[in-house]
């Protein structure tokens, strides 16, 4: 009885993962749609306003408890990363590149993670993990030259610089969130963070912002309400229920949906060398984190 209900908690968990995942995996695409009609200012800016009040609601509902004064620091510092420095160099990088360009640059952001937790933490990881690691970051730049004509251009280095950011601020709040629960960090950096988000969004806000089309506006909302606050909550909530080593490989999946997530909302054509490239990537991930 007890190895049939761990097992449904197992399969739950696994579940909100795949959730926490397709959100996530819609990023890019969604990004790309609003670009058309605002700038990459405008759409970081208003999607932490509509993730932070999503984020308010549930603090105030939850009767959550207030940060600790020695974690306002990391919640502040973790979200500048997550909630600010990601969308902003991801958006300006997309400005120039397909989004399926882009998934496969951030597919090694996972690597990136466990490269960055084993420096910070002073892990001693085994020489095949930096084996991994190398033929990760490898395998981006060969396609990021084949896809540029032998040259890196400025959006390839936005989106290593998106994926810096967003692998810092997942190393900080994840030290965070072993003390308190995945929703209650990324709820309280966005709270915390909201008065630079709703500055930031009344200085770039455009002229005529409502008569914009509806697939851009909606394209910001869901970017606020699930790339930024529901993909959380789902991807933290199976994570701490089944185990972020069993668990944590479902985000093998996220490079994958983010190219199906392309063809249905903007149509890209993803040609079979891309997807090869992708298969490598998120091979050298999966083994790079069993090494780590």
């Amino acid at each position: 009885m007890f190895k049939a209900v761990k097992q449904n908690q197992l399969v739950y968990a696994y579940g909100l993962g795949l959730v926490g995942v397709v959100c996530f995996a819609a990023t890019l695409p969604l990004t790309t749609i609003a670009l058309n009609d605002f700038s990459p200012t405008l759409i970081t800016m208003l999607r932490a306003v509509i993730a932070a009040t999503a984020a308010l609601v549930w603090i105030l509902m939850s009767h959550s408890s207030r940060p600790a004064q020695h974690e306002i620091k990391p919640l502040l510092v973790s979200g500048c990363g997550l909630i600010f420095g990601f969308p902003l160099a991801m958006a300006i990088g997309l400005q120039t590149v397909p989004s399926y360009h882009g998934a496969v640059v951030l597919g090694v952001l996972p690597l990136m993670t466990a490269v960055l937790s084993v420096l910070v933490h002073g892990y001693r990881a085994r020489f095949g993990f930096w084996l991994c690691a190398l033929a990760g970051a490898s395998l981006v730049i060969a396609f990021a030259l084949r896809e540029q004509g032998g040259s890196v251009s400025w959006a390839d280095l936005w989106l290593v610089l998106a994926a810096l950011m967003a692998s810092s601020g997942y190393v900080i709040a994840g030290d965070l969130a072993k003390r308190r629960p995945g929703p209650w960090v990324i709820c309280w950096s966005l709270v915390l963070l909201s008065p630079i988000a709703l500055v930031g969004t009344l200085m770039v806000w455009p002229d005529f912002f409502w008569a914009r089309p509806d697939s851009s506006l909606l394209s910001v909302l869901a970017l606020g309400l699930f790339s930024m606050f529901f993909g959380f909550f789902a991807w933290n909530s199976g994570l701490a229920l089944g185990g972020i080593a069993e668990v944590g490989q479902v985000q093998l999946l996220q490079l994958f949906l983010t190219l199906l997530w392309g063809s249905i909302l903007i149509g890209e054509v993803v040609t079979w060398d891309v997807w090869v490239f992708a298969l490598l990537v998120a091979l050298t991930v999966y083994i790079g984190k069993k090494l780590a």
